[in-house]
């Protein structure tokens, strides 16, 4: 893995967010400047906008970006009550805890996005979207009224239905995470587990045949939640597929199309980014 000419591909290609992510972690940046970056997509309603998620370039708040920027903070394990006593907010406002909540509102067609998000499913109640959202408020340890009713609804949908995607999979573990380690959250933590190697879109061969997440994506970092469900073969086989994978130009490819080049320049940075911060952790 070439460092010098990842961090020129971010450098050159990556948003301020990205460069200040990358400072952060690589060149001793500060906690603050990152909360600066993401504050800057923050809306009067207190949710994100600005195209936060790059496939996006709406201006308005979506959840889609609300998950991104409170998971660049999870990843940065950075809290603060402030922003997220505000997100919970925006949330608790559009999210229906007998149906979930929507990843793009309808109004988001009037703006370039790319192909995926005109599945019209993307604009109707999702749990698994809610699930997410409600573990990484709870792990930024706010306290809001809305949100312990939202985690037990939650918690109840995780434990009750069969989960058949990785991507809800992912996250469901990230509400379990945010909560304490009880017997209980112990054997749901086992029962997702156990459907994590039977779900759709989850590779656990490397390299991935086909389209979907890794255990890369379950485990970014050598202290990840979910880093004991994999064995150290596992791992290292993923991260030998990673480190193959870097271009010449020093980033990292995408596999979907985006909605233009600035998006997949974007886009490269942060998985760019993301790499990096994998490798680095498993040294």
């Amino acid at each position: 893995m070439n460092f010098e000419k990842a961090a020129n591909f971010i450098w050159k290609n990556g948003r301020l967010l990205e460069r200040i992510v990358f400072e952060y972690f690589f060149f001793e940046g500060s906690k603050s400047s990152v909360l600066d970056a993401i504050k800057a997509y923050q809306n009067e309603d207190g949710g994100f906008g600005h195209a936060l998620e790059p496939d996006l370039r709406a201006p308005e708040s979506q959840p889609l970006y609300v998950e991104f920027g409170l998971r660049t903070l999870y990843d940065a394990k950075i809290q603060d009550s402030d922003l997220a006593y505000k997100v919970c907010d925006y949330v608790s406002r559009i999210a229906d805890l007998e149906k979930g909540i929507a990843t793009i509102t309808a109004s988001s067609s009037s703006y370039p996005r790319a192909g995926h998000w005109n599945n019209p499913v993307s604009e109707q109640p999702s749990f698994s979207r809610l699930t997410s959202l409600v573990g990484l408020l709870k792990w930024q340890d706010i306290k809001h009224p809305w949100l312990d009713k939202a985690v037990d609804i939650c918690l109840n949908n995780i434990s009750s239905a069969r989960y058949e995607d990785s991507h809800t999979i992912l996250n469901a573990f990230c509400l379990l995470e945010s909560l304490p380690q009880t017997d209980e959250i112990k054997m749901i933590y086992t029962k997702l587990s156990d459907e994590l190697f039977q779900a759709q879109f989850f590779s656990l061969e490397a390299p991935p045949q086909t389209y979907g997440l890794t255990p890369l994506d379950f485990s970014p970092t050598s202290d990840s939640y979910c880093r004991r469900i994999f064995s150290d073969k596992t791992i290292q086989d993923h991260l030998k597929v990673l480190e193959s994978q870097q271009e010449e130009d020093g980033g990292w490819q995408i596999q979907w199309e985006p909605p233009g080049e600035m998006a997949r320049l974007e886009w490269r940075a942060y998985k760019t980014l993301k790499s990096l911060i994998t490798l680095k952790s498993y040294n």
